[in-house]
């Protein structure tokens, strides 16, 4: 009897999730037809308890609206949080080229002030992209003047095996 109960009450959050599916598909349907969708998220992606949602979304945009909001996400995957791996995701996510050519220029805004946390987090997306930008960015590191971004170097040259 008691078994009885508990399954029945299984399937009654079954149905009560299926439902609520059905509604936040609805409900970014009519989101994603919003004029002020890259404004919204924009803001989103600044609030920690809006963030993941956001980041879920931005995928649904234009390629053109995604890429207007790329610096918000360099900064993002700059730094350590709870959705960095949302974050990496969507940027890994662009078309290749197009991030190639434009993500040394955009982090480099991040880098100018950055500390050690920016370097590290960036080497660790970078690795994920490209060998080449992955080797600049350390030998960058290697060169800096604060000792703590060296030590990020370091680690990412011996992580890597180069010489």
């Amino acid at each position: 009897m008691t078994e009885t109960k508990y399954y029945q009450n299984d399937i009654d959050i079954w149905y009560q999730l299926i439902d609520q599916e059905k509604a936040y598909l609805e409900t970014r349907k009519i989101f994603l037809n919003s004029p002020s969708r890259v404004e919204l998220i924009r803001k989103a992606l600044q609030n920690p308890s809006e963030r993941a949602t956001a980041l879920k979304v931005i995928n649904y945009l234009t390629e053109e609206e995604r890429q207007n909001l790329f610096s918000e996400l360099i900064n993002l995957v700059s730094v350590g949080h709870s959705d960095i791996k949302l974050v990496r995701n969507t940027i890994l996510s662009f078309d290749k080229k197009w991030l190639l050519d434009n993500i040394e220029t955009q982090a480099e805004s991040v880098l100018e002030n950055g500390t050690d946390e920016e370097y590290r987090r960036l080497l660790e997306l970078y690795i994920q992209l490209d060998d080449g930008l992955t080797q600049r960015l350390i030998a960058k590191a290697l060169q800096h003047s604060d000792i703590d971004i060296q030590e990020v170097g370091e680690d990412f040259k011996n992580y890597l095996k180069i010489s």
